[in-house]
């Protein structure tokens, strides 16, 4: 039965397999699949020299036309929008990845005997407490640097 329905009809083209940043992002509530896309897309070499080629013509045409001062503010207005969003992009997939792995950290901590399990969540401990893991470590690490070789 499977097989009679996975078989292409006939005059019927196949469905291509939608792009991987669908797969990936069909699970995210909407802003944040809107903003997994925008940084996505933004980020292809082909969309970069789109937008060269078009700044490269949008200039020559002002150049012939003796930059008209309405293009200037809109150009402006348009450049730092287009910013401003992009730094909105970025930070959100930054935070949201930055998150999955400090979140996978913690599961490998938990996972590895004789891990220090006060690790986990530390990124969201108060400033004392990351102080006092950080000095335990650096005396750690001295210890072990100062300690001789046995062979």
């Amino acid at each position: 039965m499977n097989q009679i329905r996975n078989r292409p009809q006939e005059g019927v083209e196949p469905r291509a397999a939608p792009p991987r940043i669908v797969q990936r992002t069909a699970n995210l509530p909407r802003n944040s699949r809107v903003l997994y896309r925008v940084e996505h897309y933004s980020s292809l070499p082909g969309v970069a020299l789109s937008i060269v080629v078009a700044l490269i013509a949008l200039v020559a045409l002002g150049a012939s036309l003796g930059f008209p001062t309405g293009w200037v503010a809109g150009f402006e207005v348009g450049a730092s929008a287009i910013t401003l969003m992009m730094v909105f992009a970025i930070q959100h997939t930054q935070a949201r990845e930055q998150a999955a792995t400090q979140r996978k950290l913690d599961e490998i901590l938990k996972a590895i005997p004789g891990a220090g399990d006060h690790l986990m969540m530390l990124e969201e401990a108060p400033r004392e407490v990351m102080r006092e893991v950080e000095e335990r470590q650096r005396a750690a690490r001295s210890d072990s640097v100062d300690e001789p070789k046995k062979a």
